[in-house]
């Protein structure tokens, strides 16, 4: 009998080991999955810190108020005391930042090259300009931030604050359209300590700490609040310097004897932190912990480990079953941040690249859609006069926002108007109607913002209401969007006036060339032909002389209007130089194109202008690919040997001529 007890209880040691040791991996396992998990939590929320803040530099670069500061006649320190409009524009710019960082951001402020503030906010405050500071040119952020280009923005490492002595990262991005180096630079602080209350946040009961990979230093630890004046993080914990040579992007190791879990976070040529995120288990382990259930197990074996041996499977498999929930979830979760943060990604990339204001617009709506299913997205813009609000995406013909968006005024938008997002709930009636989306019964509709002014929406519309992850996603995707669009607007604003006549407002010789390669590339591409009308007015400079140049402005503005207005919507019509004028005529041949020429006289005979006593008439000439000319070069020069003819036969009239005949072809006059 004693043989078989001492069997039995062997045996039962054996299994009392095997359920310790076991149980000790799974709980251990279960540890480094939280650690993991919390580490990756925080570093991806810094990662998103560091995106958004770029973006947010961005938008308020944009700002017209920076730019207009150095357009405007005066002295930098004459214009900063007197508060200019520029001045007052810029300061609502930087106090709107504060908006987007409560109780987060430290300062913001407008710095000149030279090194002085020429604005600044704190706390909500306006620095009078007694306060402004005479030279910021020491600071860690100044020299690399102006040796960037615009468009990109420099994230400091941490330091002390000279105006609120706490310890801030900056982000700072150049004034576009200022030159190279730029004029100025906006820039803005985030304390230390509020990356501490997010990292408390996802600690729970473990520490999460930040720690510079070069180094080992503390950068921050989760548990200890930072003060104002003391030194940064804990620099006397050294259990971290080993991290420095570890090499590896994320991994689980023990410090001190405790399970931790780390992530790291590369510094960039525009991000000078390079930082890994640690999860810390907050004690410990344990002597049961640490050894299992085999010293136990040894205590009472005999009959009553037979017992323990069966509670111990029970509640093993209990906490196994639990511990299994809790992993599934998390990794459900892991796996939802990690799509977010990828889709994300892909998505800020791929718009860097777009070509236009159209392409961009469209990859906005398209990667909404598609990561909300079931969703459909209208972005809607300002138009450049600013008092219309139009759709720059695709609507139905059918489709009811379609006639409310006639003549809408851009204050017909709720979320325009009030430039923060609004929501059309069916759970409950809002106290507001929105004019455009108030019969969806779920609409969520964001304003697109840039340096604090709301330049147009993004309206998504649903069969149910949107989670907050993917109110987060929209919010998120507009923010990064936006400083793009207003970049592809104002260069789009910049090409329009660059190509155009500023006293007509017709297309300038720069886009005549262009529209005359491209016009014949079609014709050549379709066998077509392809005439060209040139004409100029004839005696102008006797209007000049005897009514003055501001009536021969006149002048050259009613033949502009009068010409588009005679020919088709589908010909072209440029100011050529001077009192010289162009017509292009897809698919025409030369005698449509001189009966054209014809009209176009005698519209232009028939105008009257105030001051000018003299007839105005014109003189023409007209070519046509291929039977003048085989290519676009040759066929300017032939309408334009036509329009010498044309005045040499005693002007008012139209001619044509081949570039090997030395006669005119076609009279008429």
């Amino acid at each position: 009998m004693t043989f078989f007890t001492l069997v039995a209880g062997v045996a039962l040691l054996a299994a009392s080991v095997g359920i310790g040791e076991w149980e000790r991996g799974e709980s251990r396992a279960a540890t480094e999955h939280v650690l993991v998990s919390k580490a990756n939590d925080e570093a991806k929320r810094l990662e998103e810190y560091f995106s958004r803040a770029r973006a947010v530099a961005l938008l308020t670069a944009q700002n017209p108020g920076f730019g207009s500061f150095y357009a405007e006649p005066g002295r930098r320190k004459t214009k900063a005391r007197a508060r200019t409009r520029a001045t007052r524009q810029s300061e609502r710019a930087l106090a709107y930042l504060e908006t987007l960082y409560p109780s987060s951001i430290g300062e913001a402020c407008f710095i000149d090259r030279g090194g002085p503030e020429n604005a600044r906010y704190v706390r909500g405050r306006r620095a009078p300009f007694s306060e402004l500071s005479p030279d910021e040119s020491g600071n860690p952020f100044f020299g690399p931030t102006f040796a960037l280009e615009a468009g990109k923005v420099y994230q400091a490492t941490p330091y002390v604050s000279p105006d609120t002595h706490e310890w801030v990262i900056s982000n700072s991005t150049p004034i576009p359209g200022t030159g190279y180096p730029a004029a100025a630079i906006v820039h803005f602080e985030i304390t230390v300590e509020s990356f501490r209350q997010t990292a408390a946040s996802i600690a729970g009961e473990d520490d999460v700490l930040i720690v510079d990979a070069r180094t080992g230093d503390v950068v921050l630890d989760s548990r200890h609040k930072q003060r104002r004046g003391a030194k940064l993080g804990r620099p006397a914990d050294r259990r971290f310097t080993g991290l420095a040579s570890v090499g590896t992007q994320s991994g689980v190791t023990k410090l001190g004897g405790r399970p931790a879990a780390f992530t790291r976070l590369l510094r960039s040529s525009t991000n000078a932190n390079d930082w890994y995120v640690v999860a810390l288990d907050r004690e410990p382990a344990g002597f049961l912990q640490e050894v299992g259930w085999a010293p136990p197990g040894m205590a009472i074996a005999a009959l009553a480990m037979l017992l323990l041996g069966g509670v111990s499977l029970r509640s093993a498999r209990r906490r196994t079953l639990e511990n299994a929930a809790l992993r599934s979830a998390e990794a459900d979760r892991a796996e939802a941040e990690r799509l977010y943060y990828e889709t994300q990604h892909e998505f800020t990339e791929v718009m860097q690249i777009t070509r236009d204001e159209a392409e961009a617009y469209e990859l906005l709506k398209r990667h909404l859609e598609r990561a909300l299913p079931g969703s459909d997205v209208v972005v809607l813009n300002r138009n450049n006069s600013q008092d219309r609000l139009e759709p720059v995406t695709n609507l139905p013909a059918d489709a009811p926002m379609r006639h409310k968006l006639v003549a809408a005024e851009p204050d017909t938008c709720l979320a325009v108007r009030l430039g923060k997002t609004h929501e059309n709930d069916d759970r409950h009636e809002p106290l507001l109607t929105c004019e455009l989306c108030g019969d969806s019964p779920n609409a969520t509709c964001v304003p697109s913002l840039v340096g604090g002014e709301v330049i147009g929406a993004v309206l998504v519309r649903h069969s149910e209401p949107l989670p907050e992850s993917s109110k987060r996603r929209v919010e998120a995707s507009i923010t990064q969007a936006a400083p793009v669009l207003a970049n592809l607007r104002n260069l789009a604003l910049s090409e329009a006036r660059a190509m155009t006549d500023g006293l007509t407002g017709l297309p300038n010789r720069r886009a005549i060339d262009d529209s005359l390669k491209r016009m014949a590339a079609y014709a050549d591409r379709t066998s077509t032909s392809l005439a060209a009308v040139l004409f100029d007015l004839d005696h102008f400079k006797k209007v000049n002389d005897l009514s003055g140049h501001e009536k021969g402005d006149e002048v050259l503005a009613a033949v502009g209007v009068t010409v588009s207005t005679t020919v088709r919507a589908s010909d072209f019509v440029g100011r050529y130089g001077g009192e010289e004028f162009i017509v292009l005529l897809p698919d025409t041949d030369r005698a449509t194109a001189v009966a054209i020429a014809d009209k176009i006289r005698v519209a232009i005979s028939k105008i009257e202008v105030v001051g000018v006593s003299q007839p105005i008439t014109i003189s023409l000439g007209v070519a046509a690919i291929p039977e003048d000319a085989p290519e676009p070069t040759l066929l300017v020069r032939a309408a334009d040997r036509a329009l010498y003819l044309a005045k040499a036969q005693g002007r008012n009239r139209v001619a044509t001529v081949a570039l090997d005949e030395a006669e005119p072809i076609a009279l008429i006059g």
